[in-house]
């Protein structure tokens, strides 16, 4: 996994950051991606510009890859420290070093990480939807890309779960105690439509939250047709897993299988498209 770091600055036009007279451009693509940095920019309130804040991200030259806002400082916090940095009685690289040992002794602490059981849709013996052209199936697209998810995503457990039978997932998933769900698909219909969309229980608030998460993020990432979020009945396709699951629970469908095109975009990508799940799942620990 690359190296995050934590960056201190104040906030600018043009999604930049201010450090040490220094203008970092901050995006939420990360550093392999084909796309320009320019492409994806971390989007700062107006409201927010000129304010001291604390950001992660993977640094590149003058770029901020994969960059997140962490907090931004409250006013008066952020002009006494200004006001420290501009008489020269704190120095930027003190600051950065006792923030980072800050982080460090918390990371070091017994906290209960959230627990998401990452399903891999369908099974080997009944791998779901096809692309004719490649012989790709939904089963063996996403059982990789759930291993990449897993080595990308930080502060959560993620536990695989593989399919036994339909009828038996619900009570699988729930004898792990998970503290969510993101169950992985592929759509498929004619092998012309194209977009990404997810899946909720309707009745579910924190699904719906979830959903419009993971759906921000997963069409940040692939740029595909926002098709967008979905709430499913126990009787709709995808319902019966989103209702008899305990925990709040989402089924993505990032792309479709069967379009070509979409699956070139998603295969091309694959690095990104697992960096976009994981930071959602990231996100989606906070609401939970």
């Amino acid at each position: 996994m690359a190296q995050r770091n934590l960056l201190i600055g104040i906030l600018g036009h043009g999604q930049k950051l201010e450090v040490d007279n220094k203008k970092i451009l901050l995006t939420r693509i990360p550093p392999q991606s084909a796309q320009s940095p320019e492409s994806a920019p971390l989007e700062i309130s107006p409201e927010d510009v000129g304010r001291l804040a604390i950001l992660r991200g993977e640094l590149s030259g003058d770029v901020l890859y994969s960059a997140e806002i962490m907090e931004i400082l409250p006013d008066l916090t952020g002009a006494l420290f200004k006001n420290l940095l501009g008489k020269g009685i704190l120095s930027m690289d003190d600051l950065k070093e006792q923030l980072s040992e800050i982080v460090a002794e918390r990371k070091g602490q017994d906290v209960k990480k959230k627990l998401c059981a990452l399903v891999i849709g369908h099974k080997k013996s009944s791998p779901g939807a096809i692309n004719k052209n490649t012989g790709l199936t939904e089963f063996e697209f996403n059982e990789e890309l759930a291993r990449r998810i897993e080595k990308r995503a930080e502060n959560v457990d993620i536990q695989r779960v593989y399919r036994r039978t339909y009828a038996e997932l619900p009570a699988d998933i729930n004898a792990l105690g998970p503290d969510f769900i993101v169950s992985l698909h592929c759509n498929a219909f004619n092998g012309q439509a194209s977009g990404t969309e997810v899946l909720y229980y309707h009745r579910s608030e924190t699904g719906r939250r979830m959903a419009e998460v993971l759906l921000k993020h997963l069409v940040e990432c692939l740029k595909l047709p926002d098709r967008g979020i979905k709430p499913k009945t126990a009787e709709d396709r995808g319902g019966y897993l989103l209702r008899y699951t305990k925990a709040p629970c989402v089924i993505s469908e990032p792309f479709f299988i069967d379009n070509d095109d979409d699956l070139a975009k998603a295969e091309e990508n694959l690095d990104a498209l697992a960096l976009a799940y994981a930071r959602a799942i990231e996100e989606i620990t906070d609401i939970i």
